[in-house]
């Protein structure tokens, strides 16, 4: 990382740390990867195994009466990793060898705002926490393996706003999903053309009953007219504990009218749904869910695509204090698409994460 890239970080410590009550955080993760992909009869069989490393550094400043400013920094790539070890992508290939590349640190997450005992707001890069609605509305046609969290890294440019009624907070975040929106009337050239920005409404609501606790959920996004706006609907369930495990389902409903072959987006319907249970398993900590999921085209004589996911992990802590952590946690990811006469494919990930975390 390049020196200019530390100075205003500096600088931004020292301001906040003369002015505000500043609070750091952060972990860094090693994940050794053992990655098998299968293309079955439609294509190849490949295994890969790679290292990846990231970093994150959260700052937060209070600056009293429920006002307060909040920043993450990371790198700006896929689940924030960095990269790999070894060779790969450098961005200034002249000030290192090849097998010692870099990445730069980005601001992943920017905002501020109040939290009051009856409403609350905030704007900038605000954080999106990551649900299966948000990967069918915004991602239909690889809807699982996560790809809100690994590619929007659970963060939009946006604004938040949340009210308490009936002792529980309606949330409505209002997310910028482009920024291009314009009135060109050009006299001269007869030239008269309209374009507006897009956004995308995300509204949800808890409510608990007899122990258990469901959210709903909508999405809905404007576009101009011709534009892919998709509408997606759903609601997550969260039961008491059995045997110790929490365990939690998901499901969702989306579809979208517009077909537009720039962007190589087909109007469809789908679902998913998702099964998800975390529990203390001897000294450590168990976590499973499963994923499935469907799209169907708006065309004649559709041919749908399914998907399923299996997420299997267990979290051991070797280190812990009232400053931070160490643990590994072994994972196992299992990806498919299927679409019936055009593609089988499966990827498999077996994989080891070292994580710190510091406060």
């Amino acid at each position: 990382m390049r020196k200019t890239y530390i100075w205003p970080i500096v600088l931004m410590l020292i301001i906040t740390g003369v002015y505000a009550e500043v609070t750091i955080s952060g972990d860094a993760r090693v994940r050794p990867r053992l990655e098998i992909t299968d293309n079955r009869e439609y294509g190849n069989h490949v295994s890969d195994c790679y290292y990846y490393y990231r970093a994150r550094l959260l700052l937060s400043a209070d600056i009293g009466d429920g006002y307060f400013f909040k920043t993450r920094l990371g790198h700006n790539g896929v689940a924030y990793w960095i990269g790999k070890f070894g060779e790969g992508d450098r961005l200034y290939p002249n000030i290192s060898v090849p097998g010692a590349g870099r990445g730069s640190v980005d601001f992943m997450e920017l905002y501020f705002g109040h939290n009051g005992d009856t409403f609350g707001w905030s704007a900038g890069i605000i954080p999106v926490a990551h649900n299966p609605m948000l990967d069918i509305h915004f991602y239909p046609t690889r809807m699982v393996d996560i790809p809100w969290l690994i590619f929007n890294n659970g963060a939009a440019h946006g604004f938040d706003l949340n009210y308490k009624i009936a002792g529980n907070k309606l949330d409505v975040k209002i997310l910028v999903d482009n920024n291009v929106g314009r009135v060109i009337d050009d006299i001269i050239d007869s030239l008269d053309v309209t374009t507006r920005d897009q956004y995308t409404i995300n509204a949800s609501y808890p409510i608990g009953f007899s122990g258990l606790k469901m959210t709903p959920q909508f999405l809905m996004t404007i576009a101009d007219d011709g534009d892919p706006a998709p509408i997606s609907y759903g609601a997550s369930l969260s039961l008491p504990k059995i045997a110790g495990f929490g365990i939690s389902a998901d499901v969702a409903l989306s579809n979208q009218t517009v077909s537009d072959t720039l962007t190589e987006t087909e109007a469809y319907s789908g679902w998913i749904a998702r099964v998800k249970m975390v529990g203390k398993v001897g000294p450590g900590v168990l976590t499973a869910w499963y994923d499935v999921a469907q799209t169907t085209p708006d065309v004649t004589d559709p041919i749908s695509s399914d998907f399923s996911y299996l997420w299997l992990s267990y979290t051991y802590i070797l280190h812990q204090s009232d400053k931070g952590t160490l643990s590994f946690a072994p994972t196992y990811r299992l990806y498919n698409k299927k679409i019936e006469g055009s593609k089988d494919y499966t990827r498999a990930k077996i994989e080891l994460t070292t994580q710190i975390t510091f406060k």
